[in-house]
């Protein structure tokens, strides 16, 4: 068995705070379609709660939906079309889930930095249709909001006081491009959504969906987080109490070498 990386992600209060996740820029779903060769079989890898593979089972016949959280997947299922007849969950890591047949299109949905790419690929190539795409999917993060600048500064505090490492270190940027060595990229695209409305309180509580503000990982220092955090946020609401700002998404077509 492999080390599951992103182990965090099994915990269930941090997939409890997964609700609280931005949605994606619709583009998205509408770009990944339109470069599919066909709609048969799409396979979500490191899916979590379903963000791309649910929306998905309304276009391919056959959704198949890997993650190793256990958590992820019951929230995923008790979510808008998480039991669709054509959506099958597979609780597994990527490298090592029972796959079968031949897939269309494949998404990694801000999850393929987790997974090991000289273990995944060799076996992801025998599952693969000769038209195939990969779609790489990152970014549900506030995009140039109006507290840019103070949220810079927080994280430049926070990410090495909780993880050790310098924020966009090196080793940390690393992680981010090991795939790209076995695969042949066809396009790159970003995305800005709508504005999107949150309150303070449930911005924070997203922060700990995410590896590097996880609760677990905070410990003693949560308390200080929150009122850190709201003290940086409370300054930019509206009238209704609440943050309004947008996402930009990348989404990377490619091909596997």
């Amino acid at each position: 068995m492999l080390d599951v990386a992103g182990a965090t992600f099994k915990a269930p209060e941090v997939a409890g705070f997964y609700p609280h996740r931005p949605p994606y820029a619709h583009q998205v779903y509408e770009r990944i379609i339109d470069r599919s060769s066909a709609t048969h079989h799409l396979l979500d890898l490191g899916c979590g709660e379903g963000k791309i593979a649910r929306p998905m089972t309304k276009v391919f016949d056959h959704v198949c939906a890997v993650d190793p959280s256990a958590n992820m997947i019951k929230l995923g299922r008790s979510l808008e079309n998480g039991m669709a007849d054509n959506l099958e969950w597979m609780e597994a890591v990527a490298e090592e889930a029972p796959l079968t047949g031949k897939f269309d299109t494949v998404t990694f949905a801000s999850s393929i930095h987790w997974m090991e790419p000289s273990k995944l690929f060799p076996k992801l190539a025998k599952h693969l249709s000769e038209n195939h795409i990969l779609a790489i999917i990152k970014g549900d993060e506030a995009f140039q909001p109006p507290w840019q600048n103070e949220w810079q500064h927080f994280l430049a505090k926070w990410v090495p006081q909780i993880t050790g490492v310098e924020l966009n270190s090196n080793k940390w940027r690393a992680t981010q491009t090991k795939h790209l060595d076995f695969i042949d990229l066809l396009e790159t695209n970003e995305y800005v959504s709508q504005p999107f409305c949150q309150t303070v309180e449930d911005f924070i509580l997203c922060q700990h969906s995410r590896d590097t503000f996880a609760l677990a990982k905070l410990g003693s220092h949560r308390h200080e987080f929150h009122n850190e955090l709201k003290a940086l946020l409370q300054p930019h609401v509206n009238q209704e109490g609440q943050l309004t700002f947008q996402i930009k998404t990348h989404l990377t077509i490619a091909r596997i070498k």
